[in-house]
């Protein structure tokens, strides 16, 4: 029998079904802001687990927390219609019936349950693709060794797939059981002909199992169209689902004629002492123990993925490979090693003379987080081609060329650091990035000299960042931890941003603040500001009641009108702001961090700097990994300013701070309905917060804590804390119910609670930005903004209240 006509090239990407057909072109820059993860790096590893969207996280945790609220079974039952409607999403992308698919635990359970359901015997024939998986392959082996299955390897065309004539005299020789063939490899770009594989099985009666681990969320995948009889995937690669979770899909009648080795209640029932009976469907392959906050994420991950269309995905990822396999193929020393068949979103390479690892590591300390891939998971595919380990790099909807370009020239200082040295503006030239003057030959003393270093990259130091690199600088980041991290202040959700201060010199700064927000707003084209108005209340004998443009102060009434979710007591008052606002906070660290390397600027992680001085014309900083050299320091470092700026030591102080979500209902007045940002002076200390958003509930915290060493090890929010919080509340918010999580973080306080920020006292060259005191977030693109002025030569007077200089009255020396 000849191959099938109906096989062909283009039967082997099928066009979605209508269903999720989109012809619009992706948004990148959406979808990077959509993705969190996007600001920690170049992210090339969407083939192992690829960042997912902020949706897919909410509805994860969202799960989580009603199950703490609720319990594990009750929060279940409230789920089932959306637990339900994952099998009907995952049906639609795979063009199966919902009742062919069952949910697993990953894409290696679904190959067990469903390769054992056929029940192999002694002398079956399995048909194997070069391109099967380590731990398909293992299985398969093991099958071999202990069962006498014989498992016949297909060789490969010269394009690097199946060679279809030789499956066919496979097929044509005697009985099969089993066909099966990775759609596309762990260990290259490879895309098999999946649907002539499936033809060729179809035609000969012999079951089809394509593992589509590597395909599902970058390529069009229909089950009947490629006429695979078996399916099996996983959530966490393409389709930026949570690890742990996959799925199995069984067509009929294959799926009527298998039952698996070990059923389980939820694929059974028990109907006699003896005797139990198959569930009619796929779930007959499932587990009663699941992960339902993870199959909830994975849910929204593919809700996400119909929203895009997959085939506007796969042209995009598409587009992005080639690109980057063109460009890495042109630099010298570095080897393509995908086979000619490749297409999709995976690009392996080698760089001669040097171990796949340690280019891996390489382009880690660089932020760009690709893999690199022993032959040991793919020695049917790799052990021919005489590959031991290649680099692996896979893009998704969060790349763009500017990863792009990371890459290719991080891959070619890779080359040049192992052979001969590209210079670093001859670099900077072929990448297209702005390429600063020639340092004066004062700098030129064999180390490379920047034009600027900022350390500590929270939301001050990230905004100083982005404006330095904005001005054409060479400029680098370091932080000591990773990006991120939950250590210091800026990290959490929310902050709040208002105009009401107790004194005028804030208004001008007040001003510059909402406009480089707005800036900020443009160039990242992210919400970041949601204006919600805000009351500010105190004793109405408060001596400095706070004021500033627009704002008005109010009485209890009106008060209660405003934000009927806030009861003042007796005695107070409140300033009414109605520009007041909500921060998103971890947007914005994404964002200025985003931008800043866009513009050029180099962005060092888990590197802390362990000493600095002064030396002439520029600034020596040493970290762990070595010495650098910098014009001009820039130290962001929050609660751990006193470590780098020891004469300020006396003068700052740093507590430790205790903030709590309590279970608010959304609809009601301790929602945005109800609420706006507020603060209320009471004798526990200020209470804080925000209205209930996103499912987490209502967000407040005190503004006094005791002070804390940041290098100590900083424990959860005690009892005490909590309960102590939890009164204050009961006193402002009525309605308001338990606390469902709690977090901390640390105020860099000074004594009258303004900023440090311009020249450390007696450095020239080194400026230092503590602007903390519990109120600094909403001033972080003002605050980078005025560092950069400051860098660039540019005076700010406006800044002098806030001058290092005034908490030396007496002198700094």
């Amino acid at each position: 029998m000849s191959a099938p006509t109906t096989a062909g090239s283009a039967a082997s990407h099928p066009a979605p079904p209508p269903s999720i057909r989109s012809a619009r072109a992706l948004e990148v820059a959406a979808e990077r802001a959509r993705t969190p993860g996007s600001a920690t790096g170049h992210h090339f590893n969407a083939a192992g687990a690829a960042l997912p969207a902020s949706v897919t996280v909410e509805t994860v945790i969202g799960h989580l927390r009603a199950e703490s609220l609720s319990g594990g079974y009750e929060a279940a039952k409230d789920a089932a219609p959306a637990l339900e409607a994952v099998y009907a999403r995952t049906a639609e992308l795979l063009g199966a019936r919902p009742e062919e698919v069952a949910l697993v635990e990953s894409a290696t359970a679904g190959w067990h349950r469903a390769v054992s359901a056929l029940r192999l015997r002694p002398g079956d024939r399995v048909l194997a693709a070069r391109s099967s998986y380590v731990s398909s392959a293992l299985h398969l082996l093991s099958a071999e060794r202990d069962h006498g299955v014989r498992v016949e390897l297909l060789p490969n065309g010269p394009d690097g797939a199946v060679a279809l004539e030789a499956l066919e005299t496979a097929l044509r020789t005697g009985p099969a059981a089993l066909v099966t063939a990775a759609h596309v490899p762990t260990s290259s770009g490879l895309v098999e002909p999946a649907a002539d594989i499936g033809a060729l099985a179809q035609a000969y009666g012999v079951p089809f199992l394509l593992d589509a681990t590597q395909s599902l969320g970058q390529l069009p995948v229909d089950i009947g169209a490629i006429g695979c009889d078996l399916l099996i995937g996983t959530g966490r690669k393409f389709l930026r689902a949570p690890r742990g979770t996959g799925m199995l899909a069984v067509r009929r009648p294959l799926l009527d004629r298998l039952a698996p080795e070990a059923p389980d209640v939820r694929g059974a029932h028990w109907t006699a002492e003896r005797s139990w009976e198959l569930v009619p469907d796929a779930k007959r392959f499932e587990l009663w123990e699941a992960a339902h906050a993870l199959r909830l994420g994975l849910g929204a991950a593919l809700a996400d993925l119909t929203t895009l269309g997959v085939d506007t995905v796969s042209r995009h990822l598409a587009t992005l490979a080639t690109t980057l396999r063109e460009r890495l193929a042109e630099l010298p020393g570095v080897r393509v090693t995908d086979p000619p068949a490749a297409g999709g979103a995976i690009v392996t390479f080698v760089v001669d003379g040097l171990d796949a690892g340690a280019v891996q590591q390489e382009l880690a300390r660089r932020r760009i987080h690709l893999v690199a891939v022993p032959a040991g998971h793919g020695r049917w595919d790799m052990d021919p081609r005489g590959l031991t380990k290649v680099v692996r790099a896979s893009v998704h909807v969060y790349n763009d060329r500017a990863d792009l370009d990371a890459l290719v020239e991080a891959v070619r200082e890779i080359v040049s650091a192992h052979g001969t040295p590209t210079p670093p503006r001859e670099r900077a030239l072929r990448s297209g990035a702005a390429v600063p003057a020639p340092a004066p030959a004062t700098a030129r003393r064999g180390t490379r000299c920047r034009d600027a270093i900022v350390v500590g990259l929270g939301v001050h130091g990230s905004a100083a960042l982005r404006q330095l690199a904005a001005r054409g600088l060479d400029v680098l980041g370091l932080e000591q931890y990773a990006l991120g991290h939950d250590l210091g202040s800026s990290h959490g959700a929310t902050r709040m941003i208002r105009r009401a201060y107790p004194h005028p010199d804030w208004d001008g700064l007040v001003d510059t603040a909402y406009r480089a927000w707005e800036e900020l707003e443009d160039a990242s084209k992210t919400r970041l500001v949601d204006i919600t108005g805000g009351l500010y209340a105190a004793p109405m004998d408060r001596p400095d009641p706070l004021r500033g443009p627009g704002c008005r102060q109010v009485g209890p009434k009106e008060a209660a009108r405003i934000f009927p979710g806030l009861r003042l007591p007796a005695g107070f008052g409140a300033v009414h702001d109605p520009r007041a606002g909500i921060i998103d906070a971890e947007e914005t660290l994404r964002a200025q961090l985003t931008l800043a390397e866009r513009s050029g600027a180099a962005v060092v992680d888990r590197t802390p700097v362990i000493g600095w001085e002064p030396d002439g014309d520029q600034v020596v900083v040493r970290t762990a990994d070595g010495v650098l050299r910098t014009r001009h320091l820039v130290l962001c470092t929050g609660p751990w300013t006193a470590a780098q700026v020891p004469s300020l030591a006396g003068r700052l102080t740093v507590t430790r701070i205790v903030n709590a979500y309590f279970a608010a209902d959304l609809a009601g007045p301790l929602g945005p309905s109800g609420l706006g940002s507020f603060s209320v002076d009471l004798p526990q200390g200020l209470l804080y917060g925000f209205p209930a958003t996103g499912g987490r509930g209502l967000k407040v915290g005190l503004d006094s804590g005791p002070a804390w060493d940041p290098d100590a090890p900083r424990p959860a929010a005690t009892a005490a804390e909590l309960a102590l919080l939890a009164e204050a509340v009961a006193q402002v918010l009525p309605g308001a119910g338990p606390v469902t999580e709690s977090l901390t973080c640390l105020y860099t306080m000074t004594a009258d609670r303004r900023f440090v920020v311009g020249e450390v006292p007696g450095v020239e060259r080194a400026l230092v930005a503590s602007a903390c005191s519990g109120h600094g977030f909403k001033f972080g693109p003002a605050i980078g903004e005025a560092l950069a002025d400051l860098v660039c030569g540019t005076a700010r007077p406006d800044l002098d209240f806030l001058s290092p200089s005034r908490l030396f009255p007496g002198g700094a020396g």
